[in-house]
This record gives structure tokens, C-alpha cells and sequence, in this order.
């Protein structure tokens, strides 16, 4: 995992042996057993959306993708303005060890086996091909550039931009347009693009009621423009009928898949969706 201003020459073959042979040819696993049995994961040259009433759940359920396929040698970036990178490797590297963040972020707070982990996932780190740009003002012309440039030095498969909405700001751009690029940019360079975007706010949000495609910000261009929309909903933190940390998975919007529904269980203390 590295910043991804940071690529030299030797970084080029980094996840071209390193690509698991169960990976189906042109797709990337989102690591969630039955949405890729289902699915087989993301296609290259297509455009997902991940939403929620809660932006840490898009988060985090963007992070545990992008971590998967880094993590089984696919050559992946992240571009996250209001993430710093330290943050990210914190989350990642709880996720992947199953060390509580908070013990992570705590003087001391490591014991012997806990330390030993986090050396070992460390030592992978440094060849984990995990590109991260953290610049909180990067606009998306940046984005495209830096993906290019990553896609001629370790053949870029997946891209990640959390908070779409503060890109497009940046760019000054509305939404629609930058989405309309995204798509036609996965197509250009042959990747797979992941990107978070808001539900709407206002009282169908306090209600906690289950979210669908028009509660998305900006719905009419999600849909003419993402191949495929996940929304993650978790209806105990709206009831005291259920465990607050059990998601659905609602796969709003898929290329032949109808609307459907896998369930995920969330681990707060890790920062990770596990297979319920």
C-alpha cells in the first residue's frame, strides 16, 4: 500500500503473478461469497454505485472491496478527500488482522500476538498493490490522469472514489457529468470503477425506511449511468427488533440481475462487512 504519487519502475509487475486463478476473467471479486456466486463480481468497464443512509456503511463497504482485490494481487487505487491515507491503513489493517481499531490507535495497546500480526500484515503492505490519494481538493481531471499513469506502470484493474459528491465539487462539475465520464473512462482504460454517493436527506431518512433507487441523490443520473447501484441498509438502527449490525445488501440496479438482497453482518469495531 502506497501514495499513489508514489510509483516507480519496480512497482510495475506488482499483481500481475498475484492475481488469483479463481478470478473470473475480466471481473473483480468484492470478497462477499454470495454476491459473487451471484454476480461474479464487478465487470471492468463498468461504473458501480454504493449508497446508504449511513455514509460509513458505503464506506466501509467500499474499503472492504477495494482491500479484497488488493489484497489478491489485483492492482487497485483509492481516491478518498475526506479520508487520510493513515486512517485508511488503520481501518484496512484492522480489517484484515482482526485487531480492534481502537486497540490499533491505543499507546501500549498491543499484545505480543496482536504486535505479531500487524508486522505480518505490514510486511505485506509493502507489496500490496494498493494505490491511495487522500488530497482533499483532487479534482476529477486528477483522478483520470493518475489512473492512466497506474494503468501504463502495474496494469490498473480497480478504482475507487469515496464521496463522489465532493469530487464533483471540486471539479466543479455536476454530478451527472462526472458520472457520465467515470463510465466512458472504464471503458477507455479497461477498469472497473467503484464510487460512493449520498441518499437523499429529510424524513424518509429519520425513518430509517427501506432505501430504493430514487432515494438516491441525484437518482435520475445513477440510474441512466451505473451499471450496477448497491445500497447498504441496516434496519436495526432504526427499531430495537434487530441487531443494529445486520445489513442488507440490496442490489438495487445490476446489468441482468433483478433487484435482490444478500445479507452482511457488520463489525464496527473491525470497520468491516463480513458474510452473515
Amino acid at each position: 500500500m502506497r501514495p499513489e504519487s508514489d510509483i516507480s519502475g519496480d512497482a510495475a509487475g506488482h499483481g500481475a503473478d498475484g492475481q488469483a486463478a479463481h478470478q473470473p476473467s475480466g471481473r473483480e471479486l468484492s470478497g462477499f461469497k454470495e454476491y459473487d456466486k451471484r454476480t461474479n463480481g464487478f465487470a471492468r468497464r463498468t461504473l458501480t454505485i454504493i449508497s446508504g443512509w449511513t455514509l460509513a456503511d458505503s464506506r466501509n463497504l467500499q474499503l472492504d472491496i477495494v482491500r479484497h482485490a488488493a489484497v489478491s494481487g489485483l492492482p487497485s487505487a483509492i481516491f478518498c478527500p475526506r479520508l487520510s491515507g493513515c486512517e485508511i491503513a488503520v481501518r484496512i489493517m484492522s480489517a484484515e488482522t482482526d485487531v480492534p481499531m481502537k486497540v490499533l490507535l491505543a499507546d501500549g495497546g498491543l499484545d505480543e500476538d496482536e504486535r505479531g500480526l500487524c508486522d505480518a500484515f505490514c510486511s505485506l503492505c509493502e507489496h500490496m498493490p494498493l494505490y491511495v490519494n487522500s488530497e482533499r481538493s483532487i479534482t476529477l481531471d486528477s483522478i483520470m490522469d493518475a489512473c492512466r499513469r497506474l494503468k501504463r506502470t502495474v496494469d490498473l484493474k480497480l478504482v475507487a472514489l469515496h464521496r463522489i459528491d465532493v469530487i464533483a465539487d471540486n471539479s466543479g462539475c455536476e454530478l451527472g457529468k462526472v458520472l457520465d465520464r467515470l463510465a466512458s473512462f472504464a471503458d477507455e482504460i479497461d477498469i472497473a470503477v467503484i464510487v460512493t454517493s449520498e441518499m437523499e436527506r429529510g424524513r424518509v431518512r429519520i425513518d430509517g425506511r427501506r432505501p430504493l433507487l430514487f432515494h438516491l441523490r441525484n437518482s435520475d443520473s445513477v440510474c441512466q449511468y451505473a451499471d450496477t447501484v448497491l445500497i447498504a441498509h441496516r434496519p436495526g438502527l432504526y427499531n430495537d427488533k434487530t441487531d443494529p449490525n445486520e445489513t442488507e445488501l440490496i442490489l438495487a440496479k445490476h446489468p441482468w440481475l433483478s433487484p435482490c438482497t444478500f445479507n452482511l453482518m457488520l463489525k464496527p469495531e473491525y470497520s468491516k462487512f463480513t458474510d452473515q
